[in-house]
């Protein structure tokens, strides 16, 4: 892109958000934090002053602001922003109404836009859950915003608490994410004295506390999900797998991870190679996917899957039996 148009992205970037770190924004913009200076000094030149806050939590802020209507939009970011509101909605996402409502008059000021038909395939939830979910979203964004702990009354689905009640955890918000068409937060868990991510839909009661809570810990969220195969945060281990046609063709058409290796055999086999975290997400997938792949390794990940296919044939077995019995 051109100094110009990085430059005016730059401005939009500090429109929809109140503070960006230098970083941040040259990572998005693909430039040296050094440009983004540059531009900063651009700016100054045209009057519009961009301000900046020092410290570990600091960055650019917009001192103040003009009107851009002017400037229009592309023909492929309007066709990007389709394309997103169709996701949303599809993903029944707590905000999908008020983004469709953005997203139309945006693209009710070009009258001339090409219409081109988008549609994503629906991911039900009921409805009751939305307006929940966004209710408690609110409340975790404001004590976020103030850096408060939040105590939650939450449904956890790990193994060792699946007998259990909900516990009360006492957590400092650092953030929130979309997963797989749910909204997750993430931050400090007293109980766990770690970081962790907790599902909104899963929280059965929320309340803000007075308590204030500083971010003493240093936390990457972007590194630690990239080596993530879905949320869990757990210990990094080695995946091979041989996977056959047609799941073979599935994978190649997925990222994974980051780091995954593909290595293809013949047309209808391949060796699948990553250093992953989320092992029970990882053996839920390579169940789902039967015959069609092979562990070659862990050896813990090739016991367990055995293990749950022995379960799986027990009760087949029994539910046979029953039938005969009949």
């Amino acid at each position: 892109m051109s100094r110009l148009s990085n430059a005016l992205n730059m401005y939009m970037l500090l429109q929809g958000r109140r503070l960006m770190k230098v970083e941040e924004l040259a990572e998005i913009l693909e430039v040296s934090p050094r440009m983004v200076k540059e531009y900063r000094k651009d700016f100054e030149k045209a009057g519009i002053y961009i301000g900046t806050k020092s410290g570990r939590y600091g960055g650019y802020y917009l001192e103040n602001k003009i009107d851009l209507k002017g400037i229009g939009f592309k023909k492929e970011e309007l066709e990007a922003l389709k394309m997103a509101r169709e996701t949303i909605k599809s993903g029944n996402h707590i905000f999908a109404l008020n983004f469709e409502t953005l997203a139309n008059k945006i693209l009710n000021l070009e009258k001339d836009f090409e219409h081109i038909n988008y549609f994503s395939k629906d991911n039900l939830k009921p409805l009751y859950m939305g307006e929940r979910e966004k209710d408690i979203w609110k409340t975790i964004s404001k004590a976020i915003i103030n850096k408060r702990k939040i105590e939650l009354l939450y449904k956890s689905l790990r193994q060792d608490t699946r007998k259990k009640k909900s516990e009360i955890r006492i957590v400092h918000p650092y953030g929130t994410f979309d997963h797989d068409g749910a909204i997750y937060f993430f931050g400090y868990c007293e109980m766990r004295k770690e970081v962790r991510y907790f599902k909104i839909s899963r929280i059965e009661n929320i309340e803000v506390l007075q308590q204030k809570f500083a971010i003493n810990i240093e936390y990457d969220i972007k590194s630690i999900m990239r080596k993530s195969f879905g949320i869990i945060d757990d210990d990094i281990f080695y995946l091979k797998l041989k996977i056959s046609y047609p799941m073979s063709q599935l994978v190649k058409e997925k990222q994974y991870s980051l780091n995954q290796k593909i290595t293809e055999i013949d047309e209808e086999n391949i060796i699948f190679e990553a250093n992953l975290k989320g092992y029970e997400e990882v053996k839920t997938w390579v169940l789902g996917m039967g015959s069609k792949a092979e562990v070659l390794a862990p050896d813990k990940l090739k016991k367990d899957v055995i293990e749950e296919m022995r379960k799986l044939q027990r009760i087949y077995e029994l539910g046979i039996n029953d039938c005969t019995n009949e």
